[in-house]
């Protein structure tokens, strides 16, 4: 899947939220009145229309509410509504999204200001507005208001002029939404609300904003979806000084990481270092409570045990704390990184955790005698398959894909690649394994998995790490 992929569904949010709300004009009104009206008030019960997707819904962004809203009108149907074309060019076509080009789909500016003006129809029905506000509030409510906070924030006079605006959008664009300028934005507004979507979506949001710019539909889209939202929410007034926190992203940092006692997160000192025996037992019993362990990133949506490498990390972190950890060690766990003693700083642009090899070495060395006991080996296996082997299997399996020269002829090339993209390119090598196992996990995070061995080929860990995770693996899965 290409990095351009990833959002091309997003379109479809913005202009089925438009759409859920709209009338129809001439001959149609009245059927299409009905219909919209129905639909609008029946966001109780849609369903998921994408395959291999994970369903965020209601907490998605603009795709996951789409991939919803697209089960109440399709584009097929949206389309037949229109006086005219929806996409002047792009990949989709024939009442289908394609969602695996590289190109995105070009807006009509005719359409959407059709039903930007349709959207002021339906909203001026107070009975409507009034009937269907609770479900709005609890399907909609948060991805427009973040939508709109932020394109309002670039178009505010008194943080971007024009120039700096079309720089901004131009670097997200020719860096498929994930660019220095996003990031910057999204670690200067404080949007997060407590469902995640800010936090897991703002850059979706941003790049569907990017890409309306470039086709021109930008003005047409705000139209639409600040009409329908502030009739809903009359009081909305974008205030920079709110939301905006320029020079100071220090609260996006501090919400999602976890944080515990912070005047704690100091070197590790001789006297707090844990001994080897010590040491084994304490993972030997957190591995007994994987049934236990609890999600500590804040911010972060919990679909564990069908999940990346990163909510798996905020699990575990429960059991053992990344102090802990840290004790375990003769040795720091990183040489470099944004990381501290107690603490992950997953969201630096710039630098990612630089494990130190004799610390990876000693881990493996305790795991090697841990699985030695094969009555805790037995004992433990349902919960580590239950909770870990699929993230343990697809590593695996990544692993072996980028050394086997048939599938991967460039090896080299490809951790570069994702280090440049910093791992939300969908790499071919992805699209040529079969790992799903209709968990979705590598379906939706499969990029990430293998950014991970990307990143561990720069440190110079990732043959350490490949020999762990081959004592562990194959200790309780010998015949695999």
């Amino acid at each position: 899947m290409s990095r351009n992929s990833i959002f091309c569904k997003s379109a479809l949010a913005i202009a089925a939220i438009a759409v859920v709300f709209a009338f129809s004009s001439c001959n149609k009104d009245g059927k299409n009145v009905k219909r919209f009206q129905d639909a609008a008030m029946n966001l109780d019960n849609t369903t998921q229309t994408l395959e291999y997707e994970y369903d965020y819904w209601p907490n998605g962004g603009i795709r996951a509410t789409g991939d919803h809203l697209a089960s109440l009108i399709s584009l097929s149907d949206l389309e037949k509504m229109l006086p005219c074309p929806l996409y002047l060019s792009g990949p989709h076509k024939n009442g289908e999204w394609d969602l695996y080009s590289e190109d995105f789909g070009h807006y009509n500016p005719e359409a959407i200001q059709y039903l930007a003006d349709l959207a002021a129809k339906v909203v001026s029905d107070e009975k409507f507005v009034k009937l269907s506000a609770p479900l709005v509030d609890k399907y909609l409510n948060t991805q427009m208001w973040t939508m709109l906070a932020l394109h309002d924030v670039l178009y505010s006079e008194d943080i971007y002029s024009e120039e700096g605006r079309d720089y901004v959008f131009n670097d997200i664009m020719e860096n498929y939404g994930y660019s220095d300028e996003a990031f910057y934005i999204i670690n200067s507004m404080d949007l997060e609300d407590g469902s995640s979507v800010y936090s897991n979506f703002g850059f979706e949001m941003l790049y569907f904003w990017a890409r309306r710019y470039t086709d021109g539909t930008i003005d047409q889209f705000y139209q639409g979806l600040s009409t329908v939202y502030k009739a809903y929410y009359p009081d909305y007034e974008f205030n920079p000084t709110e939301y905006w926190f320029e020079g100071d992203g220090d609260f996006y940092f501090e919400e999602t990481m976890y944080n515990c006692e912070l005047e704690e997160d100091e070197p590790i000192a001789d006297n707090e270092r844990i001994k080897e025996k010590d040491a084994i037992e304490m993972i030997k019993t957190a591995t007994g409570k994987l049934d236990e362990s609890t999600l500590v990133l804040e911010d972060e949506f919990d679909y564990w045990p069908d999940c990346g490498l990163r909510v798996t990390a905020g699990h575990l972190f429960s059991l053992i704390s990344l102090r802990t950890l840290n004790r375990m060690l003769p040795c720091d766990l990183y040489v470099s990184g944004p990381h501290y003693y107690n603490r992950w700083n997953f969201n630096d642009p710039w630098d990612f955790g630089h494990y130190n090899p004799e610390a990876i070495a000693y881990l493996n060395n305790l795991a090697t005698k841990i699985v030695a006991d094969k009555k805790f080996v037995d004992r433990t296996r349902p919960l580590v398959e239950k909770n870990l082997k699929r993230q343990m299997f697809i590593l695996r399996e990544l692993y072996n894909a980028l050394n086997n020269k048939e599938l991967c002829p460039d090896k080299e090339s490809v951790l570069e690649d994702c280090m440049s993209s910093q791992g939300y390119d969908w790499n071919e090598l992805l699209s040529q394994l079969d790992l799903e196992d209709g968990s979705y996990v590598y379906g939706n995070t499969g990029n990430m998995f293998l950014y991970w061995w990307a990143r561990r080929n720069a440190d110079g860990t990732m043959e350490l790490f490949h020999e762990g995770l081959e004592t562990v693996y194959n200790a309780y899965f010998p015949e695999e």
